[in-house]
């Protein structure tokens, strides 16, 4: 699963839309999927597909981070 991310358009900051789908589902969704409140413009705005990426959910292991023990 992959987590969809919108770009602000006034910003260019990406946030998480809540959306966890798979990378095949992406073009099933609407083009404009969401309402919702963007804290970086502090503005309301509809989200649309063509300003949406997916991030891969899993870890990336990082070798020059020393971990606490």
């Amino acid at each position: 699963m992959a987590q969809v991310v919108t770009r602000c358009r006034f910003t260019g900051h990406y946030l998480f839309m809540g959306i966890d789908i798979a990378p095949e589902q992406l073009p099933t969704l609407p083009n404009i999927f969401s309402r919702k409140f963007c804290p970086f413009c502090a503005c309301e705005h509809e989200w649309l597909k063509k300003d949406s990426k997916l991030l891969d959910r899993r870890r990336t292991v990082r070798l020059d981070i020393q971990r606490a023990l």
